[in-house]
């Protein structure tokens, strides 16, 4: 019976330094005056304009931060939103429609805007179709920006959604449904649309054609994020950095892309002008956006309740 008390006393023992442990910010000490760093699982998608945490990856700029981050790709940004619904993600990176669409379902806060662009999200249409009016079925990934920019599409010309047909697939999908006439038009975030353009297709407009410029979004678990703020500053931070790099360097982008994600250097440097790097804090227009695309996630049954931005953005971390 001691035996198995010692073993017991043992085992909770190692489950507390554990816990402990996980939740330690950079610079705490785990009781024996080492500097520990909470383990950091951040997930990303795969296309260009997540090419500052590639660089922040690959140049050791998380290491050299003294954070612990391993950096995880999903097929898309959705992937890391649902990691941290799952408990097994701590940050990722998202449009803000990803992020109020999972919001619904769990803690996801969001800490910052690092990357915004009216021109990287853009409508392409099959071979023969020349205005917004031929397209009839549109390629859809629900519960992404692609949906809400979609609706944007038709209410620009004035298009009922009940008057054309949506069809579901992932975003490596779309340029083959769109040669084969499958769908006969999406509107995507890059490299897809230039992939369906290599495929015949012609891009119609941009999503800053019809008023939206997208955001992408550094999100966090809530929970995780209020026991490890120090962290979560820094690696805010270190995108920051990675952002003035990109900036200085634009042929980085390429680089660092190609090396994480095979897309041509070339390719994802083009792909990637007009995009703007930078970490910022949350505005009152960003906010009041927000809510526009909360309420059309809510109108078209998406989620059942609305997210409120002013909630889920946590203002004045970057």
């Amino acid at each position: 019976m001691r035996a198995l008390r010692a073993g017991a006393a043992a085992l909770l023992m190692t489950v507390a330094v554990t816990a402990c442990a996980e939740n330690q910010s950079p610079g705490e000490s785990d009781g024996d005056g080492a500097a520990t760093s909470a383990v950091v699982n951040f997930g990303v998608g795969v296309d260009p304009a997540y090419s500052p945490i590639y660089l922040a990856e690959q140049e050791k700029l998380f290491e050299k931060a003294g954070l612990n981050v391993t950096v995880t790709q999903y097929q898309e940004g959705t992937g890391g939103l649902d990691a941290i619904l799952a408990k097994q993600g701590q940050v990722t990176a998202s449009t803000e429609s990803s992020l109020l669409n999972r919001a619904t379902r769990g803690d996801i806060k969001g800490l910052a805007v690092f990357s915004q662009s009216p021109s990287f999200i853009k409508l392409v249409a099959r071979s023969g179709i020349t205005d917004v009016a031929g397209i009839k079925k549109y390629g859809v990934v629900p519960g992404t920006v692609n949906e809400y920019a979609t609706n944007k599409v038709l209410d620009s010309q004035g298009i009922s959604r009940d008057s054309v047909e949506f069809v579901n697939a992932s975003p490596a999908e779309m340029p083959a449904l769109l040669q084969r006439g499958d769908v006969d038009g999406y509107i995507m975030w890059e490299p897809w649309p230039s992939r369906g353009v290599a495929n015949g297709g012609k891009v119609l407009l941009t999503s800053g054609d019809i008023g939206y410029v997208y955001n992408l979004v550094i999100g966090v678990d809530g929970a995780w994020y209020e026991a490890n703020k120090e962290t979560a500053k820094k690696v805010v931070d270190t995108i920051g950095q990675a952002c003035e790099q990109l900036t200085a360097d634009p042929a980085k982008a390429g680089t660092v892309t190609e090396t994480a994600i095979k897309v041509p250097a070339a390719e994802a440097q083009t792909l990637l002008e007009g995009v703007q790097c930078q970490v910022r804090d949350f505005t009152d227009e960003d906010i009041k956006r927000y809510g526009e695309i909360a309420q059309f996630q809510e109108d078209s049954k998406i989620v059942n309740q609305k997210a409120d931005p002013a909630a889920v953005m946590i203002r004045g971390v970057a």
